[in-house]
């Protein structure tokens, strides 16, 4: 695989705003795609607490891991904002 875990995750909801654009259906929920795009930043955000450290220290990445827990929670939160946004302009759009 070429994405996998958060960073496939964060690309994923990045590009949902761009394929949006590019089906001509971004216009009827514009708020809900600005808030995946959000979210797509803060899967990249804690994708990168989770990278390993080159020079091989644990105490790092102990220290900073809870750091990317954070990020990724606050991710699904602003992900689950977007999908309720898209569902709910998109209904209500007739």
């Amino acid at each position: 695989m070429v994405f996998e875990g958060l960073v496939g995750l964060g690309v994923a909801f990045l590009l949902a705003p761009v394929l949006a654009e590019w089906a001509k259906i971004r216009h009827k929920a514009e708020k809900g795609f600005n808030w995946f795009a959000v979210s797509g930043a803060f899967f990249l955000f804690a994708a990168s607490f989770t990278i390993p450290s080159i020079s091989g220290s644990g105490a790092i990445i102990s220290v900073v891991a809870p750091l990317g827990t954070v990020f990724e929670i606050i991710g699904w939160l602003f992900g689950l904002i977007g999908a309720v946004f898209i569902g709910y302009e998109t209904l209500l759009e007739k």
